[in-house]
């Protein structure tokens, strides 16, 4: 197996880890991903999308407990 060296290696493929992977490839950089989890597709596997308020716990708002952690 030939070895491969990579200059920069981001762990995680969400909001933070695609944009650094982004920002580091655009440099000119050899960039290795690491992910982890099952794939995600985007709306379908979004549950709670399309629920309104009233059909979540609480109906939207916050409880005591993160009311008082603010």
């Amino acid at each position: 197996m030939k070895e491969q060296y990579f200059d920069a290696i981001v762990i995680g493929s969400g909001i933070s880890g695609g944009w650094a992977a982004k920002e580091l490839c655009e440099k000119g950089l050899k960039v290795l991903m690491l992910e982890r989890g099952k794939n995600v597709e985007h709306i379908k596997d979004y549950v709670n999308t399309a629920k309104g308020p009233w059909e979540f716990p609480h109906h939207g708002s916050l409880t005591l407990a993160q009311k008082s952690c603010m």
